[in-house]
């Protein structure tokens, strides 16, 4: 298969189709509720936001979506659907990005929509990618006018309608299927780089590690050797110091720590904001229970982004994991301060309080988690109750 048929049939004319709606749990008015009766749940809100995409309330959608993160910074669903939601309001939105024609009023919300949709990556590279439906452009009916644009379809473009359902192991094959197939090496690297970028992230969705490590390995050497447009340019704004980081993940998660260690201070030494780098390394440093280390990322995390109060969240049980109770409860506070919604802080707090032997205070945390908790947090409210009971 040759590159440009493959760019030739993907603008190929005719009428669309209407877009996929969104599979969502329960009616709009059963979301409307359960997000009034869990209004600090992130979840709560996403899935609401979700439903008021099926309708078409841009207003709401947008309303509900800030406020998933704002609740939860770290909740990379609600950043990547953030990053979408303009090419849902605006069909033609794709159209006007190729032709260049994307007016100086509209850009500042395309400029942010691009940062969105890097942040949401950045917090989570194997983020749920099913909002992708959203941003994709309509189906053309010209796929449907005979069996064999319907079968050529499917072959082509078949691994996106498996990512857009969640079947990534349908995807990866799909997307698999289509580099195998072609004939020589130099029809392989002539292919869009958005395959290679795709099958990667299916791949690490069902645990395929060195897979995955090995396509973004070429993603990250093409974007540093080659001087050419990027054929990710219009689709994928990921700039090349995010896949180091992305590999770190991926080798992270394939518990080749020392690898991941090397990706994630690479990624910092081009980029000392990247602060999900300090996060994770963080995380290594705890499974191993050197807390001096992962204190010190945590605190380069919250220096590199302080407009995020959850990464004061994991400092402060960091701290509380190192035994620094007091340093703690201080860092607990600050978070609370900074995000009264979050209510995995008052829990952490009445926690650390109860170990400084703050009874009071503690009971004070405790309560207010139990106010504001979301009610999937049942483990932890019936965790609260119980430590309630003993501080009497």
């Amino acid at each position: 298969m040759k590159v440009w048929l493959l760019l030739a049939v993907a603008v190929a004319t005719g009428t669309n189709l209407a877009r996929a709606q969104f599979r969502l749990p329960k009616k709009l008015d059963e979301l409307e509720t359960l997000a009034r009766k869990d209004s600090n749940d992130a979840a709560a809100h996403y899935n609401l936001a979700l439903g008021y995409w099926n309708a078409k309330r841009w207003d709401d959608v947008d309303r509900e979506l800030h406020l998933a993160v704002s609740i939860e910074p770290q909740f990379a669903e609600g950043w990547l659907a953030l990053s979408r939601l303009p090419f849902g309001r605006r069909t033609k939105l794709w159209d006007d990005i190729a032709e260049h024609r994307v007016s100086a009023e509209f850009q500042p919300k395309l400029d942010e929509a691009w940062r969105n949709y890097e942040r949401a990556f950045i917090i989570n590279p194997l983020v749920d990618l099913r909002i992708e439906a959203a941003a994709r452009p309509p189906k053309s009916a010209y796929w449907t006018a005979t069996e064999e644009l319907t079968n050529l379809y499917d072959y082509l473009f078949g691994g996106f309608d498996d990512i857009e359902s969640g079947n990534y192991q349908g995807a990866y094959n799909r997307f698999n299927r289509l580099v195998n197939d072609q004939n020589t090496p130099a029809d392989r690297e002539a292919l869009p780089e958005f395959v290679y970028y795709f099958r990667g992230l299916a791949a690490a969705h069902i645990e395929r590690w060195d897979d995955a490590i090995g396509d973004f390995a070429r993603l990250l050497d093409n974007a540093e050797h080659r001087h050419s447009p990027d054929s990710l340019l219009y689709y994928i704004p990921i700039e090349p110091n995010q896949y180091r980081y992305m590999l770190g993940v991926l080798y992270q998660r394939a518990g080749k720590l020392e690898d991941a260690v090397r990706y994630y201070r690479a990624a910092l030494e081009n980029d000392i904001g990247l602060y999900m780098a300090n996060s994770r390394l963080a995380a290594i440093a705890e499974t191993n229970l050197n807390w001096p280390a992962a204190i010190q990322e945590r605190r380069a995390a919250v220096s590199a982004n302080p407009d995020d109060p959850s990464l004061l969240l994991d400092l402060g049980k960091a701290l509380a994991g190192s035994g620094d109770w007091a340093g703690a409860e201080e860092t607990l506070k600050q978070a609370m301060d900074a995000n009264p919604r979050d209510s995995r802080v008052p829990y952490y707090l009445g926690v650390v309080e109860q170990q400084l032997n703050k009874k009071e205070e503690a009971r004070a945390s405790l309560d207010r988690f139990i106010a504001l908790a979301p009610s999937r947090y049942a483990r932890q409210l019936e965790n609260a109750k119980q430590r309630l009971a003993a501080l009497h």
